[in-house]
């Protein structure tokens, strides 16, 4: 992960003449990580009630980082620039910014009603898992299980890097984008890298292969 500047009005992980450092890659992980928990899975424990679609107010969130979660003294640095610089930049598209609100895009937990635009292009998706998991999925398919949706990458490299996020071998598995429509079930782009879709039949699996030199995630502390 990339270190964040301000740049005059704007946020660069490039820097330059007349930047300054705003997050280090360390802290940059660290609350984008509290931001996907709030956002995503656990607002009532900070004190956020999330409106509709998912929204909250930029500065409703920075006061409950600082002020209401439990672990808020590690936090105390973080200001409204810090939220908004991490969703902004985030490499998967996971926030959205727009007059004032922030919200998660894709990956709740909680109940949320986001509309996403139907995908009806995509040809092969790719969903990133462990040997350990296998059989279970060739078997009952790709299920939502917490989530909302079962998630998918448009390209091997993007499900690989999940894989390497979870205890076991990294896999990749290569999902028929056709048989799922074909099926019944609608395909939608939450983001760049990030395809959302209710379950996935083990019919519509097409391939399985290991990942090779999959990257893992900088290391960081806990939230």
């Amino acid at each position: 992960m990339k270190p964040i500047y301000k740049c005059g009005g704007r946020y660069s992980e490039s820097g330059g003449r007349g930047c300054i450092l705003l997050l280090d890659p360390a802290r940059r992980i660290r609350l984008s990580k509290l931001m996907s928990a709030l956002l995503r899975h656990i607002p009532g424990e900070a004190g956020l009630k999330l409106r509709s679609g998912g929204w909250i107010p930029v500065e409703e969130l920075v006061e409950a980082i600082r002020k209401k979660w439990r672990n808020r003294d590690a936090y105390q640095w973080v200001t409204r620039d810090h939220v908004v610089a991490v969703a902004l930049l985030d490499p998967k598209g996971r926030f959205e910014v727009k007059e004032g609100l922030i919200r998660a895009r894709y990956g709740h937990t909680v109940p949320v009603k986001i509309s996403y635009p139907e995908d009806t292009l995509a040809e092969r998706l790719f969903h990133g898992t462990t040997d350990n998991r296998l059989h279970l999925i060739l078997t009952q398919g790709l299920r939502s299980m917490k989530r909302l949706y079962v998630h998918l990458s448009p390209t091997m490299e993007t499900a690989c890097e999940t894989a390497s996020r979870h205890k076991g071998r990294p896999m990749y598995l290569e999902v028929d984008a056709e048989c799922l429509r074909m099926n019944g079930y609608k395909i939608y782009r939450a983001s760049s890298t990030v395809y959302l879709v209710g379950y996935v039949p083990p019919k519509c699996i097409v391939d399985v292969k290991p990942c090779i030199n999959a990257g893992q995630d900088a290391t960081s502390p806990q939230i």
